[in-house]
């Protein structure tokens, strides 16, 4: 399916259209033949199945009220979402239980059936990395933040290897590589999640981050972005 913004002419076009793709980079729009993706199970994408699957289960035994409480919440949402075209949405109540209740488990949380207050989070103050060469095995790769910044929260950290050092902006390609508590103050050590999400990391390679705090509700707030250049290894 595809999201199409109508003027005079076509203004704006996103997604797959028999077969072909349409998107955009930083120059311009361009369009390319799909290519369906390959189907790996991991055993991690099969643990976010069963969470996807006993949350919807959930979902089918809540009452009324608290179908209507989630439906508020995606009326009046604690967080801005945007389509491919930069378009505001808003996320159905089903959507936003499904939302939160991934991310709540994802931090180590229960599933939580009472639609969270519609409270917005605040940033991070701050994001560094220091990363290594992967063949490094003496230098730990670490992120940093502010003093206090998750306090009574939790931090969740997304990067995106670029092949490119030169690159400016980063859009795709990101994984989580950190959801959870972390210590006060920092850093805190990734070096094992970024060789499990990327293998091999090489000297000179750039990195983007995007670092955001979770409430204990299950909202996150907007990012504070980041990025490093691969040191060698020591």
């Amino acid at each position: 399916m595809a999201i199409v913004k109508l003027g005079e002419l076509i203004v704006g076009l996103r997604g797959t259209i028999q077969g072909l793709t349409f998107s955009a980079n930083g120059s311009s729009p361009y369009v390319r033949k799909y290519a369906a993706p390959a189907s790996r199970r991991t055993v991690k994408q099969s643990g976010k199945r069963a969470w996807f699957s006993e949350i919807r289960r959930q979902w089918g035994t809540l009452n009324p009220a608290q179908i209507a409480a989630w439906d508020a919440l995606g009326a009046s949402p604690p967080e801005e979402d945007y389509n491919s075209l930069g378009e505001r949405v808003y996320l159905s109540g089903s959507a936003w239980h499904l939302r939160v209740n991934m991310r709540r488990l994802q931090a180590g949380q229960g599933i939580n059936n009472s639609a969270p207050p519609n409270t917005s989070v605040s940033p991070p103050s701050s994001l560094s990395m220091t990363i290594y060469d992967s063949s490094d095995l003496v230098s730990d790769s670490v992120f940093n933040y502010g003093v206090g910044d998750f306090v009574g929260a939790y931090a969740v950290l997304h990067v995106s290897p670029s092949l490119s050092s030169v690159r400016n902006v980063q859009t795709t390609g990101y994984y989580v590589i950190w959801c959870g508590s972390v210590s006060v103050p920092g850093p805190e050590i990734m070096t094992a999640e970024l060789v499990g999400a990327f293998g091999y990391l090489s000297e000179g390679q750039k990195v983007f981050g995007q670092l955001r705090k979770q409430s204990l509700k299950g909202i996150r707030s907007t990012a504070v972005l980041a990025t490093t250049l691969v040191l060698p290894p020591v």
